[in-house]
């Protein structure tokens, strides 16, 4: 199929007519300039990037040009100093003044240029009553994939709702780099902020049966079960293994252009940032010890091999969260492996690695792996750390020689940083979602890394089902490129 105009524009390596205006000092890249221009020709827009391009750049960039006066930027909360800073460099107002939401007491300045708020404030009555009293010119919506629950939550619904934030924009602007951190019913409700005639204002059903054919798989819901004692027929609800289940993605190559016919802008690192290294997961076997053998015979990982045995390609974190066994085999062999990954990584940094950001998912492994590696200089950061915290982490992290690992929880450290010091991450508990570990991974792939190789390490049980599960994560990477990046 020969590619439309604007999905060939969705590509844009540099700008045709129009380039955005910016601070003499900075130069955005020519595909920056691309990204605005493509954006300024649609009422809203999502930048949809490969990480590490620029998104924050080009949002502030789009502020510029439609001259805004009062932008709102929602961002996670670990984020919003660093949104500061980005806006101090880009915006073109003179004297602009920023005013990040640290804690709902704080309330909202609307004298500010930007007011920068987090997604979990918008839980606040008394922050969103005073965000709804004011019109605003741009809603900057970064990390937009946090709005990826199709049956939608309390932070969906505040800014999706008819009588939500969307009611009182002029422009919205998303930024994300995994959009799709998972599967196609993950952009639904992006496609309806951004534009629902699109899909001719489908309804999250019917998008559902357009692009995802029938399988089987678990679901929850109430199933009947013969009931032996009473030798009747009983309704019971949870849950159970179905057949007829909409779980099998279709019609991605129509997804894609969608996507990039009426709203999406997104280049591929490879493109328009040839001179950056690759950067890919490669798997580390551990040698397995005492510990691991103990925490594999965990009662969870039996019940989780049984799920994931009954048909592996509908097999994901969603489908086993309700499991806290399952939980609890994680966390006993991420503990296990923990000894095992501060060798590795003490091994790294004696083989002369300068930099190295390391990852893991429970606190008591985070724990472990502290302990092990404070002795190289180390700054930390999890989901109880404050912003300003984070921040100070990172930019310790980025400057300070004696600093050389960075450690922390997953999300927080794989949403948005700057960690180009580095050229190599270690992931100690993968997600068995792709879009997460990507996000970590492309840490250290950004704009102003001067590495020639760029490597991250997973370290793996061999012949485990965790190694399994990672495995066939990384292969849905495969599902996520054909829906957003293959060209015709």
């Amino acid at each position: 199929m020969k590619e439309s105009y604007w999905v060939g524009r969705s590509w844009a390596e540099e700008a045709l007519f129009y380039k955005a205006p910016h601070p003499e000092n900075v130069q955005p890249y020519p595909y920056q300039f691309g990204g605005v221009e493509y954006a300024l020709a649609r009422p809203h827009s999502l930048i949809g990037d490969e990480p590490g391009l620029g998104k924050t750049c080009q949002s502030i960039l789009i502020s510029n040009a439609i001259e805004a006066k009062r932008t709102l930027v929602v961002c996670p909360a670990s984020l919003r100093l660093n949104w500061e800073r980005e806006i101090w460099t880009w915006s073109t107002l003179e004297n602009v003044h920023t005013y990040p939401v640290m804690k709902s007491k704080d309330g909202v300045n609307y004298k500010s240029h930007y007011v920068i708020i987090s997604y979990d404030l918008l839980r606040s009555t008394g922050i969103l009553s005073a965000l709804l009293a004011k019109t605003w010119d741009h809603l900057i919506l970064d990390e937009a994939h946090l709005l990826k629950d199709p049956k939608g939550n309390q932070r969906t619904a505040a800014i999706c709702a008819e009588d939500g934030l969307r009611s009182v924009v002029g422009r919205i602007t998303l930024a994300s780099g995994t959009i799709l951190p998972n599967q196609p019913i993950e952009c639904y409700n992006s496609i309806r902020l951004l534009n629902h005639d699109a899909i001719d204002k489908m309804e999250m059903e019917d998008f559902r049966d357009h692009y995802y054919g029938e399988g089987e798989g678990f679901i929850n819901g109430r199933y009947e079960v013969w009931d032996k004692e009473t030798e009747q027929t009983v309704s019971k609800w949870g849950l159970h293994w179905a057949e007829g289940v909409r779980n099998v993605p279709r019609r991605l190559g129509q997804l894609r252009r969608l996507l990039r016919e009426n709203f999406m802008v997104r280049r591929r690192t490879s493109d328009v940032l040839s001179q950056l290294p690759e950067a890919e997961w490669h798997i580390l076997p551990l040698t397995s010890s005492p510990g691991i053998r103990r925490a594999l015979k965990h009662p969870g990982w039996g019940r989780a091999e049984k799920l994931y045995q009954l048909d592996p390609e509908v097999f994901d974190s969603a489908a086993v969260k309700v499991e806290g066994s399952i939980s609890t085999a994680r966390r006993e062999l991420g503990e296990a492996k923990a000894p095992l990954i501060v060798d590795f990584c003490n091994e790294l940094m004696a083989s002369g690695v300068k930099k190295l950001v390391v990852s893991a998912y429970h606190h008591s492994v985070l724990d472990l792996l502290r302990e092990g590696l404070k002795h190289h200089g180390l700054v930390y950061m999890d989901g109880r750390t404050t912003a300003r915290k984070k921040q100070e982490a990172v930019d310790n992290f980025d400057s300070d020689d004696k600093v050389r690992i960075i450690l922390g929880q997953i999300l927080p450290l794989g949403q948005g940083w700057n960690l180009v010091a580095a050229q190599d991450v270690v992931n100690a508990e993968p997600e068995w979602v792709p879009g997460n570990n990507e996000q970590l991974l492309r840490r250290i792939r950004r704009i102003g890394q001067k590495g020639t190789r760029l490597l991250g390490h997973m370290p793996l049980i061999p012949d485990t089902l965790e190694e399994r599960i990672i495995k066939r994560a990384i292969e849905k990477d495969k599902v996520i490129h054909e829906a957003l990046d293959v060209r015709e």
